[in-house]
C-alpha cells in the first residue's frame, strides 16, 4: 500500500467515525428524552392511583349516605304502617267489644 492510500483509507475512517459519532449523539439524545418521560409517566401512574383510591372513597361514602337516607325512609314508612295498623286493630277491638 502506497501512502496515498493510506491517506484515502484514513480519510474515510474518519469520516465513519464522525458520522458514527453524531448518531451515537443523536440516539443519547433520544434516550434521554425517553428516559424524562418515562420519570413523567411513573409520577402521572402514581397520581392517577391516588386518584382512583380517592374516587373509590368518595363512591362508599356516598353509597353509605344513600343507604341511610333509604333506612331512614323505611323506619318512617314503617312507623306510619304500625301506627295504621294499630289504629285499625283497636278499632276493630272496639267494634267487637261493643258488640
Amino acid at each position: 500500500m502506497d501512502d496515498t492510500q493510506l491517506i484515502e483509507k484514513v480519510t474515510r475512517i474518519e469520516e465513519r467515525s464522525k458520522s458514527n459519532s453524531k448518531r451515537l449523539d443523536d440516539h443519547d439524545n433520544r434516550i434521554d428524552n425517553l428516559e424524562k418521560t418515562y420519570s413523567i409517566m411513573e409520577k402521572m401512574d402514581y397520581r392517577m392511583g391516588k386518584v382512583e383510591t380517592a374516587i373509590d372513597n368518595i363512591d362508599k361514602k356516598l353509597d353509605d349516605q344513600q343507604g341511610e337516607k333509604g333506612k331512614k325512609w323505611d323506619k318512617l314508612i314503617d312507623y306510619i304502617f304500625y301506627t295504621i295498623l294499630g289504629i285499625l286493630l283497636s278499632y276493630i277491638a272496639i267494634k267487637l267489644g261493643m258488640k
